[in-house]
């Protein structure tokens, strides 16, 4: 338990960190590279045993392909959001993001036939349900251009794949040794990939350099490690099984970034977004009962 309740603090304080740059007007792309750079970083200061990295051998273990490819998916997902957030402003994009979640739900309820009671499938529904309402905010003067009407379903599907690889990889190889030579392989590929990217833009022009960026970049990157470090320690250790662990993260990181947004940014809730807590305590309430 206590795996996830980090990750989901960790997850938080991304969530929060992101609301500041926002509000500064600070650009976000040069802070995510550094942002994957610093998690890297981390990665390998904090790997237990790096004989494997030295000889190489890392590179025969049989979720290698699946470490790459899911560090990269990781930073195009994050990209697609940002656009959506641009296009469709906050409260769509957040929505279509941390819905993702029906993804692994599903597939642990009819793939790995995880345990299902009436109890705990009131609770996920609570949980989609405060996910919608405490995301809902007002975004004025969001204008929806007919090219991009169809980014809110690709970070969905996106958002929902990062998840199910995650579950997928936790349960086929990650059980019992292995998280932290997968969390390092992962973020080595977000890092070439954002680095790429960044390079790109450059040359394009697009892109403003802060030197707030590495400072930030720098706390994005260990928050961001640790919150994906702890949440493939809790799916391995935590017996509740992912159809619940995905439900109780995505909702206690919207619950707590809410109640961070109006604690340090003294945002205005409104009726739908209390409603949606309300769902929240619901939701944990059922799904822990249902475990008990």
């Amino acid at each position: 338990m206590i795996y996830l309740l980090l990750s989901i603090i960790c997850s938080a304080g991304l969530v929060v960190m992101f609301k500041y740059l926002g509000l500064k007007g600070i650009e976000i792309f040069p802070t995510i590279v550094v942002n994957y750079w610093t998690a890297t970083f981390c990665a390998f200061v904090f790997l237990p045993d790096k004989s494997a990295v030295y000889a190489g051998a890392i590179w025969g273990e049989p979720w290698v392909l699946l470490a790459l490819g899911l560090g990269v998916l990781f930073i195009l997902v994050f990209n697609l959001t940002g656009t959506a957030t641009l296009h469709f402003g906050v409260s769509t994009a957040s929505v279509a993001y941390k819905l993702g979640l029906v993804f692994p739900v599903l597939f642990a309820l009819f793939w790995y036939g995880e345990s299902v009671s009436t109890l705990k499938m009131v609770g996920i529904f609570f949980a989609f349900v405060a996910v919608i309402l405490s995301s809902i905010k007002k975004d004025k003067g969001k204008v929806i251009e007919k090219n991009w009407i169809f980014l809110p379903l690709l970070v969905f599907i996106g958002s929902g794949t990062c998840d199910s690889l995650t579950q997928y990889a936790n349960k086929k190889y990650l059980m019992d040794t292995g998280i932290e030579e997968f969390t390092l392989l992962l973020f080595v590929a977000a890092t070439v990939t954002g680095t790429v990217l960044y390079i790109f833009r450059i040359w394009k022009g697009g892109v403003k350099v802060d030197s707030r960026n590495m400072t930030l970049g720098i706390v994005l990157g260990i928050m961001n490690y640790f919150s994906f470090l702890f949440l493939l320690k809790a799916l391995a250790q935590l017996s509740w099984g992912s159809s619940v662990i995905f439900p109780l993260n995505n909702l206690l990181i919207v619950a707590a970034s809410t109640l961070a947004g109006v604690a340090v940014f003294k945002e205005k809730l409104s009726w739908v977004n209390i409603a949606g807590l309300l769902f929240a305590f619901a939701s944990i309430a059922a799904i822990i009962w249902s475990n008990v």
